[in-house]
């Protein structure tokens, strides 16, 4: 088996640092490009969390942050460990059918004193605004090869490293 490489050389070294870099500059010239096309419009990201973790407060900053820097407003959306899954539920519902809401994550794990289904809850954010891809729709189109929907963050970033 012959190969184009010589021995001792090595691959590419990526810098995820810059590669987020250059994908939150394209995705800020994209919200100002859609922000201009329809004025008074602002692109709306609900956040979340039940309990308090500090753990998935670190994160909650980090994605609060870079959604604000690409020009989109991010509201992070603080309910109780003591919530139930129904009112959970209700919640989701309202954010679902809330114009100004766009994408939707669900801070996991869930940090509550009740029982909660988390497959139940991803499923009950619309696949539409299901920013994470974690709704049963978004995973199948994802099995069948279809990336029209949201895709998962992690697998997703990934790709993008490996296509670099």
């Amino acid at each position: 088996m012959s190969s184009s490489r010589e021995p001792n050389e090595i691959g590419n070294i990526l810098s995820g640092r810059e590669v987020a870099n250059e994908i939150r500059n394209a995705l800020t010239s994209e919200v100002t490009k859609l922000c201009e096309e329809l004025p008074g419009f602002k692109p709306g990201l609900a956040i979340v969390q039940v309990g308090a973790r500090e753990d998935s407060n670190v994160y909650i900053r980090m994605k609060v942050k870079a959604a604000s820097q690409i020009g989109i407003e991010a509201t992070h959306v603080k309910l109780p460990r003591t919530i139930t899954e129904a009112e959970l539920l209700m919640k989701l519902n309202k954010l679902n059918g809330d114009p100004n809401i766009h994408g939707i994550i669900v801070q996991m794990p869930l940090d509550a004193d009740c029982p909660i289904d988390s497959h139940i809850i991803t499923d009950a954010v619309s696949p539409e605004k299901d920013v994470d891809g974690l709704n049963t729709i978004n995973e199948g189109r994802l099995a069948v090869g279809d990336l029209s929907g949201f895709l998962p963050c992690t697998p997703n970033g990934v790709m993008e490293l490996i296509k670099r």
